[in-house]
């Protein structure tokens, strides 16, 4: 039987002006942003893979963004019966840079 589990881990920024959601996306890659229904903010993702590390990082200072408006967003689409998920090492690995707050969204598919 084939693992089908599916695990996605984004940076996120959770509360962006619009001049710094744009800016996200034009400076680092694999970045999107959605905007806030509830107030005139925008919160944006980043693949976090190896490759993005040092730009999110660059980003999160240049920006001087506070600790509490970000995250890392672990998303899991799990089979029925999945009882455990091993999460990335690119997870520890931005720690080490940011060290931030896990949330998490565990879906069985």
């Amino acid at each position: 039987m084939q693992n089908s589990n599916i695990v996605k881990v984004s940076f996120r920024f959770k509360r962006l002006d619009k001049l710094q959601a744009f800016t996200l996306v034009r400076e680092t890659s694999s970045a999107f942003y959605n905007e806030s229904t509830k107030d005139n903010y925008y919160v944006g993702y980043v693949d976090l893979i190896d490759n993005n590390i040092d730009d999110i990082n660059d980003f999160y200072v240049r920006q001087r963004i506070a600790l509490d408006e970000v995250d890392i967003f672990i998303s899991v689409n799990a089979e029925p019966g999945t009882d455990s998920i091993s999460i990335p090492t690119v997870v520890n690995r931005m720690l080490k840079y940011i060290d931030c707050k896990l949330a998490f969204s565990f879906t069985v598919m």
